[in-house]
Order: structure tokens, then C-alpha cells, then sequence
């Protein structure tokens, strides 16, 4: 009994002994917790019903010229079930057939597969699935994730301009692209409750700020002459047989661009389904050879010489002329003698090729390089091609009469389009424009008010071309762009494209340059169409046509546009005349003058401009102080309402 109660008695000691080392350790590890631990560890326990998340704002709006939404982030929803879950299939089935008008056996077939996912639909927008939105709740089994992604309301309508956002939420050309950071919007890290089961609660907004959204750009483009635009380049190659057609109508007076297109185009809502060719904006990436259209910038060249009169005579040799002995230019038709005037309303070459041999080719380089080719429009927009003015001193004895005639040099339909925009506006290069307004995203406000980029011709040589130009619609080569009662000015473009080393005889690229009116210009339009069937290749069957039908739809939708019975040309002349405050446009306006219409305020002074406007409601920013008016950003005969600030540039006389 002594010796098993010894036994039992050691062990029990050794257990209290054990057990009172134990609790010492305890307690001793709890008195160092609390002393020197406890604040690290209070931290991460109050961290555990926390978690961090990144939150990015939502990409910035793409609007045009009037506010309407061209580009937009929504969000977008797609419903799917877990079958291998409770889920009420046939209410399901039933709630989607009703919603989306489609056999209730067709879901049914779907949901009896027994998947921990079935998609049922994919991105739909809330209007889309709200009848599905809206018993979400109430309808077992059935899942809903939300995502963001862009959308695009009118589909194809300005797509290479506006560019799309790829899968990776990164823009693809167009704006989408050129201001990629500017409409992303800025991550900022939020902190969220969590429950016991991981589940994300609220964020906690007195602690972190939310994620701010991107910048909104609002572009230059009018949606509806951009709808016009692209109609009627669809049906003019549908009509033609054209690989591919392009074009641009800008505000002269501003260079605003209104409108920029090119079909084939695509729907960015669905771009992978197309090919990637469709993405380029041709108006600015595709160089070309601009046949007679160039013309314009040969004749300012010949007029601001002084050398030449518009009514000086050359011998266009009956339509073939032998320039150098292994070279012969030729005439689409034969003439005679005719002036300056006439050459360039009938498109004479060999007219062309003798005024440049007499006048010098350097003066057909200069004014080349002063109305900016070979250099960049610098248009916002990625991708814009330079085009080829080589330089003076590369020329050979024949670069002079082949560059005057649109051969030897490749360009943009934009680059044109500024041109041309000199000649409408009195004589100013404007500076192309594609955004209005840049808004939000903490961006730097600028001023985007439209300036010129130099002067590049007199008044007179401006007006006496615009005068050229309304004789080529009414009697030269664009008869079919000619709109009974309106007065229409251009020059038609037939250029035989450079293919595997020399000019083809087969394939063309037909073009016109045109200003809208003639007598009082609000919109120039510059049109071109890649190698339509031959026999329609010329510029008066096929770009002709298709300017023609975008003005008439113009005229249709602007109550501004009242016909006129035609007027007596004015007489081509060039002369030194001195008197310099003439007004810009010498024939009726075939804008009616309404009581709330901007004036014509070219060679007045800055307080008869201002007087003026003032009785108008119309705000002056003036660029100068002294002289005369020059150039106006708003054009004459727009409402004062549409345009309330004219900027003006001021020059001594």
C-alpha cells in the first residue's frame, strides 16, 4: 500500500509540477503579448475585417459638336446559372423567353445540362434586360455579373475618328487612342468591410475618396452632316464600283472639321468581327497623287506672282505638246488658246505646264510648302500621313509642270481641304481642329478658339478663284455637281495611280474639292474615290455626284440656304488693286441676311466691329488692336445664337 501510494504520489507531483511550469510559461507569454505585442497584434485584427481593393473611374464620354453622346461607358449585364445548384429552371426559362421573344423550350434545352456555369446572355445594356433586372431577386438560381464597357450609340457613323476600346479596356485608334490617358479614369484604392464569410460590404467613404472618372472630349464633328457624309460616300462607291471612298467637309473660316469619313468602315460596338483595313481613317492616313485638284495652289502661285493677269493667253498646241523631247503632255480635250482663267476652269495641263516655264517652277514649290504639304495637318488624331513635296533642289526640268498639275507630289484629303478652306475664307491657311473641349480628369484647361495658321493669298486672288471655281461647276468640268438655284464652286481630280513603278491607264483615284456657297462659303468638302470602274473613274462621274447629293441634303436640313437666280459672274481679274477693304465676297450672298446673322466684318476697325456685334449680342475676341478686320472665325450669315464669339485678326492695311 506504502510503496504503490510512493508510486502514485511521484507522478502526481510530477503532473503538478508540470502543470504549474506550463501555466508560469502561460501566463509569462500572455504578460509579454499584452506588454510588448499587443499593439502589432490589435492592428492585424482589426485589419481582418478590412480588405483593399482597386477602383477605377470610368472612361471619360466622346461627344460632338452639340453635346451628343458618340462614345460612352455603361454598364453591362450577363445572367447565368449554376445547375449543379438549386436553381428554378423553369422560371427561368420562362422569364427569359418573355423577355426576349424566343422559344421557352430553347432555354429549357439549355438549363436540363447539369454546369456549374450557363450563360444565358452576354453584355446587354440595362434597357436591353431590365424586364430580367427587374425579378433578379426574386428568381432562384439566377446570376448576374455587371461590367463596364464601352459603347457606341450610332454604331458605324465617325468610327475611325472616334478609334474603339479593346478587351484590354485600351483605346484602338481615333481619339480612343490619341487620348488614351486623358479618358482613362484614375485608380484610387478603396477600402472595404468583409464578413466572417469573405463577402465584400460598402466601402468606407469617410476614409478613402472615389475614383474619379475620365476626361470628357468634345469634338468639332456635327453628327449629322457626319450621317450625311457617310450616306452618301456608301452610295457614290456602291455606284462607282470604288475599292474605297473618303472625304471631309470643314468650317473654312475656322477649320473645324464637321465631318470625316471613309467606307468600308466598321462598328466598334463589334470590331473584332471586322478587318483591321477598315480601321484606317483614310482622310489623313492614305497619301495620294491630287491630279488637277492641285490646281488651285498652281493658279494662287500664278496670281500672287504679279507675273500674270487671269486674263493673259497661252496656246494649249490642240491638246498634245511635246514639253522636252522623250516627254509629251496631253489634254483631255483639245483647245486653243486660252487665259488663265480657262485653263484652270477647263483643266488645261499644257496651259499649266506653259505658265510654270514661263513663271519659274520655284514659285509652284513655295507656295506648295506655304499652303503646308509635305507636313503634317498636326490634327490630334494618330496616323496622319505627311505626304511627299520633295525638296526644290531634288526637282528635275520637269518636277515644275508635273507638281502644278498634281503629279510628282502625294497629299491628304484633309491637307486639301485646308487648301481649298484658303481660298473660301480671304486668304487665310486655318488650323485644322478636331476637339472643341477637353473637360475633367484634372486636365489643364486650353484654348481651343480657332486660329490661322499664316496668310497665304490677297483677297483679290481669294475671290477671283472662288470665281474660277463656281465656272468650273456651271461650265467646265463638274457640271454634275451643279444644284439648280445654288451656287456651287470645285475642281474635279482625275489621277491615274502609281502602281508597280509607273502610272496605270487603268486604275484612278477621282476626286473634287468644292466650296459651299460659292458667294458666301460655309462648308468645304473634299471628296475622293480609289479606283472605280473605268469609265467612272473621272472626277465628274464619281466625286462630283457624291458632293452634289451631300449638299443637297445640306440645303434640305439648314433653313439658312435660300435660292437665288443666277448671277452674273464676276470679272477674273488680278490686278493691284488698292483698294484693300473690299469686301471678302463680291456677288449675293445666298445666305438670306437675317436680323441675328453674323456680319461680314472683313476692313472694318476693331470699334466698328465691336459696335456692330454689340448690337448683335455678339462677343469679339480680337487678335490685334490696329488695322483692319482680316479673318473672322465665325463665317458670315451664321446665327448669332450658334456662334456666340467671333474671334477677329486685325492687320494695318
Amino acid at each position: 500500500m506504502t510503496r504503490l501510494y510512493s508510486f502514485y504520489q511521484l507522478r502526481v507531483r510530477f503532473i503538478s509540477a508540470l502543470f504549474f511550469i506550463c501555466s508560469i510559461a502561460i501566463l509569462g507569454k500572455m504578460l509579454y503579448v499584452q506588454s510588448f505585442q499587443a499593439a502589432d497584434l490589435r492592428e492585424i485584427t482589426l485589419d481582418a475585417g478590412f480588405t483593399e481593393r482597386s477602383v477605377k473611374g470610368s472612361r471619360g464620354n466622346i461627344s460632338d459638336r452639340n453635346g451628343q453622346i458618340l462614345a460612352e461607358t455603361i454598364k453591362t449585364y450577363t445572367f447565368w446559372v449554376n445547375t449543379q445548384k438549386d436553381a428554378d429552371v423553369d422560371a427561368i426559362a420562362a422569364l427569359f423567353s418573355e423577355a426576349f421573344n424566343q422559344p421557352v423550350d430553347s432555354y429549357q434545352k439549355l438549363l436540363s445540362k447539369r454546369k456549374k456555369y450557363i450563360p444565358l446572355t452576354k453584355a446587354l445594356n440595362r434597357t436591353q434586360c431590365l424586364p430580367v433586372l427587374e425579378k433578379l431577386k426574386e428568381t432562384k438560381g439566377l446570376q448576374c455579373d455587371v461590367s463596364a464597357n464601352r459603347y457606341y450609340p450610332f454604331q458605324n457613323l465617325a468610327s475611325q475618328v472616334i478609334g474603339y476600346v479593346d478587351r484590354d479596356h485600351k483605346g484602338q485608334f481615333g481619339i480612343e487612342r490619341q487620348f488614351d490617358p486623358l479618358l482613362n479614369g484614375k485608380t484610387s484604392n478603396l477600402i472595404f468591410n468583409r464578413s466572417a464569410n469573405g463577402t465584400l460590404r460598402k466601402a468606407i467613404i469617410d476614409q478613402h475618396p472615389t475614383a474619379e472618372n475620365g476626361a470628357d472630349i468634345q469634338l468639332t464633328i456635327d453628327a449629322n452632316i457626319q450621317s450625311i457624309l457617310l450616306d452618301a460616300l456608301k452610295q457614290g462607291m456602291k455606284r462607282s464600283g470604288a475599292l474605297t471612298a473618303n472625304g471631309v467637309i470643314i468650317n473654312p473660316f475656322t477649320g473645324d472639321i464637321l465631318a470625316m469619313a471613309s467606307v468600308p468602315d466598321f462598328d466598334p460596338n463589334a470590331f473584332w468581327k471586322y478587318d483591321v483595313s477598315t480601321f484606317a481613317n483614310r482622310t489623313i492616313s492614305d497619301s495620294y497623287e491630287p491630279g488637277s485638284t492641285f490646281k488651285l495652289i498652281s493658279m494662287t502661285a500664278a496670281l500672287e506672282s504679279g507675273i500674270f493677269t487671269s486674263e493673259d493667253k497661252f496656246f494649249c498646241e490642240n491638246g498634245e505638246y511635246q514639253i522636252v523631247s522623250s516627254k509629251i503632255i496631253h489634254d483631255h480635250e483639245p483647245h486653243g488658246d486660252l487665259s488663265l482663267s480657262d485653263i484652270f476652269i477647263y483643266s488645261s495641263n499644257i496651259g499649266l505646264a506653259k505658265m510654270v516655264d514661263q513663271m519659274g517652277a520655284q514659285h509652284i514649290y513655295d507656295y506648295a510648302r506655304k499652303f503646308g504639304f509635305g507636313i503634317r495637318t498636326g490634327v490630334p488624331l494618330p496616323s496622319e500621313a505627311s505626304g511627299v513635296l520633295r525638296e526644290f533642289n531634288e526637282w528635275t526640268r520637269l518636277s515644275g509642270p508635273f507638281v502644278s498639275i498634281g503629279q510628282e507630289i502625294s497629299i491628304n484629303t484633309l491637307q486639301l481641304a485646308v487648301a481649298y478652306s484658303a481660298a473660301a475664307n480671304g486668304g487665310y491657311l486655318p488650323n485644322a481642329r478636331i476637339i472643341k473641349n477637353i473637360s475633367g480628369n484634372g486636365y489643364e484647361e486650353r484654348d481651343y478658339s480657332p486660329r490661322p495658321v499664316r496668310k497665304v493669298m490677297t483677297r483679290e486672288t481669294s475671290e477671283s478663284l472662288l470665281a474660277m471655281m463656281e465656272e468650273v461647276v456651271n461650265h467646265g468640268t463638274a457640271d454634275k455637281a451643279r444644284i439648280p438655284g445654288f451656287r456651287i464652286g470645285g475642281k474635279t481630280g482625275t489621277a491615274e495611280k502609281f502602281v508597280n513603278g509607273s502610272y496605270s491607264s487603268r486604275e484612278f483615284i477621282s476626286s473634287f474639292a468644292a466650296v459651299f456657297p460659292a458667294d458666301n462659303p460655309k462648308y468645304v468638302c473634299v471628296i475622293n474615290a480609289d479606283s472605280p470602274t473605268y469609265g467612272l473613274h473621272w472626277g465628274n462621274e464619281t466625286a462630283a455626284p457624291i458632293v452634289k447629293d451631300i449638299f443637297e441634303r445640306l440645303i434640305i436640313n439648314n433653313k439658312e440656304f435660300i435660292p437665288v437666280e443666277s448671277k452674273p459672274m464676276p470679272q477674273f481679274a488680278h490686278t493691284n488693286n488698292t483698294d484693300k477693304l473690299a469686301p471678302l465676297l463680291s456677288t449675293a450672298n445666298i445666305i438670306q441676311k437675317r436680323e441675328n446673322t453674323v456680319p461680314n466684318f472683313l476692313g472694318k476697325t476693331l470699334k466698328q466691329t465691336i459696335q456692330e456685334a454689340k448690337d448683335l449680342g455678339l462677343l469679339i475676341n480680337p487678335v490685334g488692336t490696329s488695322g483692319r478686320v482680316v479673318w473672322q472665325s465665325v463665317s458670315p450669315g451664321q446665327l448669332v445664337d450658334n456662334a456666340p464669339t467671333c474671334t477677329i485678326k486685325l492687320e494695318s492695311m
